[in-house]
């Protein structure tokens, strides 16, 4: 079984930056992931880093690391995703819409789902679509050609068969957040807002 921990962290704008913000939500997400605080692994020589292509690592981890913030929501808020392997995660405003994007982005199927959605449709869709592309560390433009569907019973399913992908709501803030990672048959998720455990969710593959 696959263990994914997400760590949602807010500031106000002026606070911090959302840099900032995503930076230290990897690191809290680490240290929970971990069990070790964060002096310790820095002794250890684990340092965060940024490949070229801008994808974010542990360097001295064999954990993947993937990082998202927002600041068209009731308050700027990072999301940061850790786990064995690699990972993509991305945070939005859970009722955003925009045609224009789902018209030169989206699969016609997947169209066809958000025009059935319209209440979070789009927001699902495209999370899932940028987590795919920082999972595979191309971004959007030179990601693969790829397709989500959503099941009656919440399930998704990809057309790319190497990944796993599990998305969520925070209703109370407005954001949805989704995930992608390297497949397996069970991912257990964990989420946590400002360090209190919210959300424990396992996902069973077909």
């Amino acid at each position: 079984m696959k263990r994914v921990v997400i760590w949602l962290k807010t500031a106000d704008s002026q606070d911090v930056t959302l840099s900032e913000l995503g930076r230290q939500a990897a690191w809290e997400a680490l240290c929970s992931f971990t069990g070790e605080p964060r002096e310790e692994l820095e002794r250890s020589g684990v340092m965060l880093k940024k490949h070229s292509n801008g994808k974010p690592f542990f360097e001295g981890s064999h954990i993947g690391v993937s990082i998202s913030h927002t600041s068209k929501t009731k308050k700027a808020v990072a999301a940061a995703a850790v786990c064995e392997g690699e990972v993509g995660v991305d945070i939005e405003d859970a009722l955003r819409e925009s045609w224009k994007v789902a018209k030169r982005m989206f699969s016609q199927q997947e169209q066809d789902w958000v025009r059935e959605h319209e209440d979070g449709g789009f927001a699902q869709i495209w999370t899932l679509r940028e987590s795919y592309a920082k999972w595979t560390g191309l971004g959007l433009a030179k990601m693969p050609v790829v397709e989500f569907w959503i099941e009656e019973n919440g399930d998704i399913r990809c057309s790319d068969k190497g990944c796993s992908a599990f998305s969520f709501c925070v209703p109370a803030e407005e954001w949805r957040i989704s995930c992608i990672t390297d497949r397996q048959d069970r991912v257990e998720m964990e989420a946590f807002l400002e360090g209190k455990i919210f959300l424990k969710k396992y996902w069973k593959n077909a």
